[in-house]
């Protein structure tokens, strides 16, 4: 680390290409990472797994985030995005590399990220029917009530967290993709807990309503949710592989969104990768990455709300 001593020794020709380096946002420095600030497993909520050794039986465990926020105050509340971890219900970490690339990327952009953990099958999650049965289903409605939990959160403590309540959103890839859809598209009393006899608790904000501004759906489905699908639902942006076999068959379950929408006047924006495999990642289109394709959607269909 170059310290005070060190700068005032330097001289004036090595000063000015240093004050050069610095402006130009030089990586060599990693200057970009300075643009943000990271916060790991702050605690959004509360969510019931079942306990060791008891079948039917469930305790309370804590349900934690990663906040990658951009540094300095902003002159107005910031949008608020909260991002969806994939795994097939089964695994997965909000740490994972993509989705926290993704966020820096965001963050970078003015966007505050908020990228959650979940909870995964093996923790055995009450649900209610037709989800109980399998275990899969019962984490995948688990992951919808999380996630309407740290919609809520965000909306609770738009003010602490620097967050326009009237401008968060909400996506996901694969499994969190679907999560991020259900969350999206449901109403607010839809996925508001895990079973109708265990109580709901305060600190997840039961009473706030969590409905996002807009969808950012990277290579998930629908099919689970069709009948959720209604006029004035938020905004959809689809990323998916012509060559993407894990989640459906091809573009099938982009197309199938991309018809539900279309259906009911829902504003939706498709980028079909015919030759891409399960996690478009490092889409290009227009020279734009994903980062930037996310934000140009969002900056159309939300940045400019009042």
């Amino acid at each position: 680390m170059m310290t005070t001593a060190t700068i005032r020794r330097l001289s004036p020709a090595a000063l000015a290409l240093l004050l050069a380096l610095w402006c130009a946002g030089s990586t060599a420095f990693d200057w970009p990472r300075m643009a943000y600030r990271v916060e790991r497993d702050v605690v959004y909520g509360r969510g019931y797994v079942q306990k060791p050794g008891a079948v039917g039986q469930y305790e309370l465990r804590d349900l934690k985030f990663d906040l990658v926020a951009p540094r300095g105050k902003a002159l107005q509340p910031r949008m608020g995005l909260v991002l969806i971890h994939g795994g097939s219900f089964e695994g997965g970490d909000k740490g994972e590399g993509h989705i926290q690339a993704l966020a820096c990327a965001l963050a970078r952009r003015g966007i505050v990220c908020f990228v959650m953990n979940y909870r995964l099958s093996g923790e055995f999650p009450p649900a209610p029917e037709p989800y109980a049965p399998d275990p899969l289903k019962a984490a995948g409605h688990a992951a919808i009530v999380d996630a309407k939990v740290l919609l809520r959160h965000v909306q609770a403590h738009a003010a602490s967290l620097g967050v326009d309540r009237n401008r968060i959103v909400i996506g996901g890839e694969s499994a969190g993709a679907i999560t991020a859809l259900g969350a999206g598209l449901s109403d607010p009393d839809q996925f508001a807990c895990d079973l109708p006899g265990l109580p709901v608790p305060e600190m997840n904000h039961p009473g706030v309503t969590p409905k996002p501004k807009a969808i950012v759906n990277l290579w998930g489905m629908a099919d689970l949710f069709l009948e959720l699908f209604s006029p004035g639902d938020p905004p959809i942006m689809t990323v998916h592989g012509g060559k993407d076999f894990t989640v459906g068959l091809s573009l099938m379950p982009a197309e199938t969104i991309k018809a539900a929408c279309e259906k009911n006047g829902i504003p939706n924006v498709y980028y079909p990768v015919k030759e891409a495999g399960h996690g478009v990642w490092d889409i290009n289109v227009d020279g734009k990455d994903l980062a930037g394709l996310v934000e140009s959607f969002l900056d159309k269909y939300v940045q400019k709300q009042n």
